[in-house]
């Protein structure tokens, strides 16, 4: 009687060879998804502190127009004082010097990319609040207060009040135009963290109450 042989082959190993190079490639996969995944988060989050900069910076320049607006129009103060220096406190505006240039301060407010200390920036902080909201407003909350500067850059003259030659006709009837002083702002905003600085500049023309002949409206 011949006793019965097992004829099954010895394995090779082949077969875990391929599921480690399955699962090799499986984490691979992982890997590179969770990877993507981080990145457009980070993405998403730095859009939306790009944008909440450029939301202070924007509200800040609104803030500052309606300013003058109301000192000009409203409380007749004008023109504003000017800035003694880059640690000034109370509102005032920036006068160019004799040479055309502005104050270094004022300069470098405008320019410089960083964030600057405020105590010595020559600037004014926007008065409504943007860094301490509450409740369904708080995502919106911005590292810091926006600040401003507003410069005083002179007078632009009614067309026959230029230092011209020849004979000027005289207008026709109805009130003079006033004389329209021109004012440039700037504007500082940080995102929702310090890593992110805006910096906006609008353009503003005010009438000068002291010669009346437009209606501010």
């Amino acid at each position: 009687m011949n006793p019965i042989r097992n004829h099954r082959k010895r394995q090779n190993g082949a077969v875990l060879f391929l599921a480690l190079t399955f699962l090799l490639l499986l984490t691979i996969l992982a890997v590179t998804a969770s990877s993507t995944s981080i990145m457009q988060e980070r993405m998403v989050g730095g859009m939306r502190n790009r944008q909440l900069g450029l939301m202070g910076v924007e509200s800040t320049l609104r803030g500052a127009e309606e300013t003058l607006w109301n000192l000009n129009f409203n409380n007749a103060r004008h023109p504003f004082p000017p800035c003694l220096g880059p640690t000034s406190t109370t509102l005032c505006a920036i006068k160019v010097r004799s040479d055309g240039t502005l104050p270094p301060y004022a300069q470098n407010f405008r320019t410089n990319r960083s964030w600057i200390d405020p105590s010595s920036d020559g600037a004014q902080t926007y008065a409504r609040d943007m860094s301490a909201m509450t409740g369904d407003q708080i995502t919106a909350n911005l590292s810091t207060q926006p600040r401003f500067i507003i410069e005083n850059l002179g007078d632009v003259l009614p067309d026959s009040a230029g230092k011209t030659g020849g004979v000027i006709q005289p207008a026709g009837g109805g009130a003079s135009a006033s004389t329209l002083v021109f004012y440039r702002i700037t504007a500082r905003s940080q995102g929702g963290t310090d890593a992110v600085v805006r910096i906006a500049e609008s353009y503003y023309a005010a009438i000068d109450l002291g010669n009346t002949g437009i209606n501010p409206n």
